[in-house]
């Protein structure tokens, strides 16, 4: 429970948008607002940002050994995704690095698939 000044705290977060632009719109952000406004009556915008997401050329999550580098291992490329299928990855990421059986097949993730040049 974050609060500030005994309010609480939401993060919002919803869009993805493929642009160069490195501010967000606004009219996204009030559509955003006005969505959770339904649920939290009293929202009020303290800070607004933009990251970058990053994903794969395949749309498949780059999960493993990066063969070039040693004792590197990746877990990166999930796009809008990430907060999804996270827990599935940490847990193929761990048994990957700790060399234990996993219920996900690494290989449909591994990074060597884009060939060892890059990883």
């Amino acid at each position: 429970d974050h609060k500030v000044n005994g309010r609480r705290l939401y993060r919002l977060s919803g869009f993805v948008d493929f642009t160069p632009n490195k501010e967000p719109a606004k009219h996204r952000i009030e559509a955003l607002v006005d969505a959770a406004k339904v649920h939290l009556k009293d929202v009020k915008v303290i800070d607004v940002s933009a990251c970058h997401r990053p994903f794969s050329a395949d749309d498949r999550p780059i999960i493993g050994k990066a063969a070039a580098f040693g004792n590197v291992y990746l877990c990166t490329g999930f796009g809008s995704r990430g907060w999804s299928i996270g827990l599935g990855s940490g847990s193929l990421l761990a048994s990957l690095i700790l060399g234990l059986s996993c219920d996900i097949d690494p290989e449909p993730y591994s990074p060597h698939r884009f060939g060892t040049r890059y990883f």
